[in-house]
């Protein structure tokens, strides 16, 4: 049997997530992202795919559909944490959301500048979407659907 030859064709890795939409609709299944070495990372591979100004990405959903995704519409996207020492000082936040969602986890703040905030890294870091670590996944949070931000480390911004 002969295969045809898809020129659309692009080859893709598959990552496992949970995305959460602004109407509370929880969608699991599986993003395509950029092939790589080794598995993919929620937090490294899928903000190159949510960062993007295409305004819908393809997921596949678990029982073999497949959907594309207005990323305007997502609240937040949960994976598998990464295995790998994380960049950054820790802030312990707790965000909420436009849908009712709340997330609490360490948000690992890059210094732009010495004695950086948690209010300065959120207003000055340009990606849609913001890591936050849970003990035992990554959430990607849309930062146009944050409400509020509780930074339980010293409660100031």
């Amino acid at each position: 049997m002969t295969q045809t030859h898809n020129e659309y064709f692009i080859e893709k890795q598959q990552l496992p997530v949970q995305v959460v939409l602004v109407n509370g609709e929880d969608l699991r299944g599986r993003l395509f992202v950029a092939p790589c070495w080794r598995e993919p990372i929620l937090e490294v591979d899928a903000p190159a795919l949510l960062n993007a100004p295409d305004r819908f990405l393809p997921m596949q959903l678990d029982d073999g559909t497949a959907r594309l995704v207005a990323k305007s519409h997502i609240v937040l996207i949960r994976g598998s944490a990464a295995d790998h020492e994380l960049i950054g000082e820790p802030a312990y936040v707790s965000v909420r959301c436009t849908n009712g969602c709340s997330v609490s986890g360490r948000l690992m703040i890059a210094a732009v500048a010495p004695n950086t905030r948690v209010l300065d890294f959120l207003n000055h870091t340009s990606d849609d979407f913001l890591a936050l670590h849970e003990p035992e996944t990554t959430v990607l949070v849309h930062r146009r659907h944050i409400m509020v931000v509780l930074d339980e480390t010293d409660g100031a911004a």
